[in-house]
Order: C-alpha cells, then sequence, then structure tokens
C-alpha cells in the first residue's frame, strides 16, 4: 500500500513553474528541485517520475498563467494594446529578471521532450493567431498602417513580444520596456491612442 503524499501537489507545480521560470530545465536536478521545494526526492520522484514530466506541468501551469494576458473582450488595436499592457505589468513583476517562461524556451536549446516542444509551438500558433485576427480587424478600421502587411504585423508583433521579455530579463526599466512596445506601436498603427 502507498503513503499518502507529503506534498501538496497544486502548491509544488506552482513552485515548479517559478523555478523553472526562472532557471530553466538544465540548472535543475531532482535533488535540487527536492531541495528547493521542501520534499523528499523520492516522493517527488514517485508523485510525477522524472525531471522532464515535472519541467512540463510546471509549463503547462505557466501557460495556464499566460492565457489570461491574452484575454480581452476588446477587437483590433485595443485587444493588441490589452495584450502589451498585461505582458509589460508581468514583464515589470514576476517577469522582472526572468523574462517569459515561454520566450525562455524560444530562445534557448531546452525543449527536453517531443511533448513540450509540440506545446511551445501551439503557443506560438496561439499567440500568432491572436495578433493575425486583430490586427485583421484593426485593418478594417483603419487603424493599421496601410504599407504592413498582415503577415510583417504577426512579426513585429511576436518580436516585439520576445523584446519586452528579453528586456525583462535583462532588467531594463518599466519605462524602457513601455517605451519599447510605444516604438514598435508606433510602426504598426496610424493611431496614437494605444
Amino acid at each position: 500500500m502507498s503513503r499518502p503524499r507529503s506534498f501538496d501537489t497544486d502548491e509544488v507545480i506552482e513552485q515548479l513553474c517559478d523555478y523553472f521560470w526562472e532557471h530553466g530545465y538544465s540548472a535543475a536536478s531532482l535533488d535540487d528541485l527536492a531541495q528547493q521545494l521542501g520534499v523528499k526526492r523520492g516522493s517527488l520522484f514517485n508523485a510525477f517520475g522524472s525531471k522532464e514530466v515535472l519541467f512540463n506541468a510546471a509549463f503547462e501551469r505557466y501557460e495556464e498563467k499566460i492565457r489570461v494576458a491574452f484575454d480581452t473582450p476588446d477587437q483590433g488595436m485595443k485587444a493588441i494594446a490589452h495584450y502589451f499592457h498585461n505582458a509589460v505589468e508581468i514583464a515589470t513583476t514576476k517577469g522582472m529578471g526572468r523574462g517569459c517562461f515561454l520566450v525562455n524556451l524560444l530562445m534557448s536549446a531546452e525543449i527536453p521532450t517531443p511533448e513540450l516542444q509540440q506545446a511551445v509551438e501551439l503557443n506560438v500558433t496561439f499567440i500568432n493567431k491572436f495578433f493575425s485576427e486583430h490586427l485583421d480587424r484593426a485593418r478594417l478600421d483603419g487603424q493599421l498602417l496601410e504599407t504592413i502587411s498582415i503577415l510583417e504585423g504577426v512579426d513585429a508583433l511576436f518580436g516585439a513580444m520576445i523584446g519586452v521579455f528579453a528586456l525583462a530579463r535583462m532588467k531594463a526599466t518599466p519605462l524602457m520596456i513601455q517605451e519599447f512596445v510605444n516604438n514598435n506601436f508606433r510602426g504598426l498603427f496610424s493611431t496614437k491612442h494605444w
């Protein structure tokens, strides 16, 4: 008969999310994780099985958090501005010095499993679709500069998203991060009210 867990799995996953977000995959061993989480290595291994499973669980938790940044009743440029407002908020608080878990994965060679690779690709597709749909609306509303194609706009916004979190990882000031976003918007939108 197995013994009951001596820890709250949900709390452990939350702590794993923070740990892997900051340190990445290769910097962690099961011993390090157990010590950081305050649980026994065997208990951690019995609950999850491997470091890869722990990392996947942490990334899934992060996915839940970042999807909230995209929730908005707004359309077009306002929806994109809403996302970037949330992204700057995350970048200048929890992300300061850490960046974005997803962006960190995209910029590293630390995607340990095919399942995680697929999850990362699905997130990239989700983000690009969000940008594309709202750029289409911005075009209809006359807010997207005529010289910018939807594909160019998607690429520019995806690059701006990466830039926001790269700047956060470098511990840039909140003002610098916001101005980076503003400059990207100036290159895409005809209105100054975002």
